[in-house]
């Protein structure tokens, strides 16, 4: 777009209706016949969309450019999707595989934290892995401080490889119990910048939303389409196909169980994990039919392995239900008044993999 036609569209508004008609019609994607029906959850989705925009935006405004790079986060506290992990921190950051990286500060008292390098950074369903690194590969001075190299050459200490085409960083800090945890501090900069400074142009504005839009669109198909596979497996947590999940923007070093669940009010879902791998850790969550975490803030929705109350042999018994089952069963994740929605069973860094997170659906009287 010439310099005249940016300016002109800017002046006199096509920009901004534009954005905001192609937003419109996208809410259409909601009435997909995956998609549940009903009132509530038909809100839900309209608030799934509010916090996808406000991920594409800041991806997209605020944090594009890879001469000036900065991490975000395109999923938190409040803004979920892809069935985020309760137990993470995630940080992103917009990068260019032509460039080389520092990464460097504290590393906390978190469990567990990796570094991956990705593909693609404007579309959730696009994300090809191009590079990995983890806490426990990496050397950390005895206060903590730390600093990492990212490029698509190979160099010494601590350094996580990348492609020409890498587009994105994915950090995920992994907590056990993030209440008596400290968070991992990170800052990342530019070694061989281009641009001169970071100030958005009238050319840069509409490309910049339009970016935002496409992966609004982009993860609410994704989602309709991952939820349409897991309905052949409602209630039911098999092992998910592991090169979807690691296209998707998953960690190679992280196995991935995941599906729907579907219970009426006086029903609950029984997990029983017997002969549990050694790992780094473990987890399960509870999400809503949009994918997204329920509300971790307030309510019980997932259990790792630190959190956990074990049986005498040493399994675990998660009971998912609407309300308390009672002392008997400690594992209680609320549903948080929904009746249906996604979950995901999680093994970090484990060598075995079982075929399921076991899962069968009874009545609550029944426990």
């Amino acid at each position: 777009m010439t310099n005249h036609l940016a300016e002109q569209r800017i002046l006199n508004g096509e920009t901004w209706n534009d954005f905001c008609d192609e937003l419109k019609s996208i809410g259409s994607l909601l009435e997909d016949k995956t998609c549940p029906q009903d009132a509530f959850n038909r809100m839900l989705g309209y608030r799934a969309l509010t916090h996808w925009l406000r991920a594409g935006l800041e991806m997209g405004l605020d944090h594009s450019n890879p001469d000036f790079p900065a991490f975000y986060r395109l999923a938190d506290d409040t803004k979920k999707m892809g069935n985020d992990n309760p137990d993470n921190i995630y940080f992103n950051c917009v990068i260019d595989g032509t460039r080389d990286y520092r990464i460097y500060g504290n590393r906390g008292t978190v469990n567990w934290f990796s570094v991956n390098s990705k593909g693609s950074a404007s579309s959730i369903a696009q994300m090809s892995n191009t590079g990995s690194i983890d806490s426990s590969d990496m050397h950390f001075e005895s206060n903590g401080d730390f600093e990492l190299i990212v490029s698509a050459n190979k160099q010494a200490g601590n350094w996580l490889s990348m492609e020409t085409t890498s587009q994105q960083l994915i950090v995920r800090q992994t907590f056990g119990d993030r209440s008596q945890e400290t968070a991992a501090h990170m800052n990342i900069e530019c070694l061989n910048p281009q641009a001169l400074n970071n100030t958005p142009t009238v050319e840069s504005f509409e490309p910049a939303l339009q970016q935002a839009l496409k992966f609004v669109k982009s993860t609410t198909e994704w989602t309709n389409a991952w939820m349409d596979i897991f309905a052949k497996h409602i209630n039911q947590l098999p092992d998910d196909d592991q090169l979807r999940c690691i296209s998707s923007g998953g960690d190679p070093d992280i196995r991935y169980y995941q599906s729907r669940w579907r219970l009426s009010e006086d029903e609950a879902l029984l997990i029983h994990l017997s002969d549990i791998p050694e790992c780094q850790t473990w987890n399960f969550q509870l999400s809503n039919a949009w994918m997204e975490s329920l509300d971790f803030r307030f309510f019980p929705v997932s259990v790792n392995k630190h959190t956990a109350h074990y049986e005498a042999d040493g399994s675990v018994n998660i009971v998912v239900a609407n309300r308390n089952p009672g002392k008997a069963y400690p594992n209680w994740l609320h549903t948080c008044d929904h009746f249906e929605g996604g979950m995901l069973g999680r093994l970090v860094k484990s060598k075995l993999f079982p075929a399921e997170f076991p899962a069968r659906v009874v009545k609550l009287s029944e426990l």
